[in-house]
C-alpha cells in the first residue's frame, strides 16, 4: 500500500518572503519617524522661535502701554489737584511681567518689576537750582526729586528691553538706543522779554522707603495715590538755571531737551549741555540756562505700592 505524504505536502512560506517583509515595516516606520522629526525640527528651528519672538514683543508692547496708563493716572491726578485742590485720589494700574510662551515647546519670558524712591543721591534723580529775587531780596532755591519704575524684559527671541518711568517722563531703552515715549511735564518759551521755564519735578516714595521688586511672569498692582503737589512762581532776574539729571537714559533726555530748545528757538548761546558717565549705566546731563527771565516749578510726591 502506498505511503500517504499528506504531512509533507503541505506549503509552508519561504523564510526568505518573511524577511522581506519584516525588513519593509522596519523601513517603512524609520522613515515615518524620520519624517515626523524632520517636521518636528521645522516647527521647533523655526516656529518656535518666530512664534516666541511675537509673543515677547506684543509683551513689550502691553508693558509700554501699562506704564503710560501709570502716568496717564498720576497725570490726572495731579490735574485734578490743580482744579480741585484736592488729593483725594487713588489710582490701580496692573503690569504683565512675563510674555506668554508656546506650549510643550518653549516657556514664557519672565520679566523683572523694581519700585525706586526717592533717595536723593541714587538714580533716577533730578534737580533744578537757580536764584531769585523777591522784593528786592536775593534767594536760593535747590529742589531735588527722583525715584522711578522699571521693568526689565530680558527677552530670548526679540530684542531685550527696558521701560522707565522717572520724573514723570517714559523711556524705552535697548541695545540699539533710546526713546522718550511719554514726555515730562517741561515747557519752555522764549519771547522778546526772555526765556521762560516750566519744570514738573516729581518724587516717588514707597510704604517702606526701599526698593520694591519682583520677577517671574505674574501681573503685579501698582496702587498710587498724589500725596502733595506745589507750584509757585520764580523771578530769576537771567541769574542761572541749572537742571541735573541722574539717569541711565541720559540720550532720551538730551534728544528730548534739544527738540524742546529748538521749536522754541533758543540757539547754542542761550544754554550749555554736557553728559558725563558715572558708572555702568549711569550718566549725568547737566544743563545751565543763562537768559532764563521766569521760572514756574510744580513739585509732587506720589505714593506708589505693589500688590501681587
Amino acid at each position: 500500500m502506498p505511503r500517504s505524504n499528506t504531512a509533507e505536502s503541505v506549503i509552508r512560506p519561504s523564510r526568505k518572503m518573511t524577511d522581506r517583509e519584516g525588513v519593509a515595516s522596519v523601513v517603512g516606520t524609520i522613515l515615518a519617524l524620520l519624517v515626523f522629526l524632520s517636521l518636528l525640527g521645522i516647527f521647533t528651528n523655526h516656529y518656535v522661535p518666530s512664534m516666541m519672538a511675537g509673543n515677547e514683543h506684543q509683551h513689550d508692547s502691553q508693558v509700554v502701554t501699562q506704564i503710560s496708563n501709570l502716568k496717564q493716572s498720576i497725570d490726572s491726578m495731579m490735574l485734578y489737584y490743580i482744579n480741585s485742590q484736592s488729593n483725594t485720589l487713588s489710582s490701580y494700574d496692573p503690569v504683565t511681567l512675563g510674555s506668554s510662551g508656546v506650549p510643550m515647546f518653549a516657556t514664557g519670558t519672565n520679566g523683572q518689576l523694581g519700585v525706586i524712591p526717592v533717595s536723593g543721591t541714587q538714580e533716577p534723580s533730578f534737580s533744578t537750582s537757580f536764584k531769585y529775587t523777591l522784593n528786592g531780596a536775593l534767594y536760593s532755591i535747590n529742589s531735588i526729586s527722583g525715584g522711578g519704575v522699571v521693568v526689565n524684559i530680558p527677552n530670548r527671541y526679540y530684542i531685550p528691553q527696558s521701560v522707565l518711568y522717572e520724573n514723570d517722563a517714559v523711556i524705552l531703552g535697548q541695545s540699539s538706543g533710546q526713546v522718550m515715549l511719554a514726555s515730562p511735564g517741561f515747557t519752555i518759551s522764549a519771547t522778546t522779554a526772555g526765556v521762560s521755564i516750566s519744570v514738573l519735578q516729581m518724587s516717588i516714595v514707597t510704604p517702606t522707603s526701599s526698593n520694591t521688586t519682583y520677577s517671574g511672569s505674574n501681573t503685579v498692582g501698582l496702587s498710587s495715590k498724589l500725596l502733595t503737589f506745589t507750584q509757585h512762581t520764580y523771578n530769576t532776574q537771567s541769574y542761572d538755571v541749572n537742571i541735573t539729571i541722574f539717569t541711565p537714559f541720559a540720550t532720551a533726555w538730551e534728544n528730548f531737551f534739544n527738540s524742546s530748545f529748538a521749536q522754541a528757538g533758543l540757539s547754542k548761546t542761550d544754554y550749555t549741555m554736557s553728559i558725563t558717565t558715572m558708572s555702568y549705566q549711569d550718566y549725568r546731563l547737566a544743563i545751565t540756562f543763562s537768559t532764563v527771565k521766569q521760572v514756574t516749578l510744580s513739585t509732587a510726591i506720589v505714593s506708589i505700592s505693589t500688590e501681587e
